[in-house]
């Protein structure tokens, strides 16, 4: 795998955890939002977990944002 895709979990959950702070949201918070445990969220935003459609989907909603593809955006995935 290139090291540009190889880096996706670690951007895809840097970004989640810049927008839930700028949201003023705690993991749990945003878990509960999301219908997600913190747990996951937690391994989410350390890029320990790559996020499935369905769960970029619910973090994007638990953020505030419309669509899974307007998260997307913002990592720049």
């Amino acid at each position: 795998m290139p090291s540009d895709l190889s880096r996706i979990p670690q951007r895809f959950g840097g970004t989640v955890r810049q927008l839930r702070k700028a949201a003023g949201l705690s993991q749990i918070e945003l878990a509960e939002k999301a219908d997600l445990t913190h747990n996951y969220v937690g391994e989410i935003e350390r890029g320990e977990k790559l996020a499935s459609i369905e769960t970029v989907v619910r973090l994007a909603s638990g953020l505030g944002l419309k669509t899974g593809a307007e998260l997307l955006a913002k990592a720049r995935i």
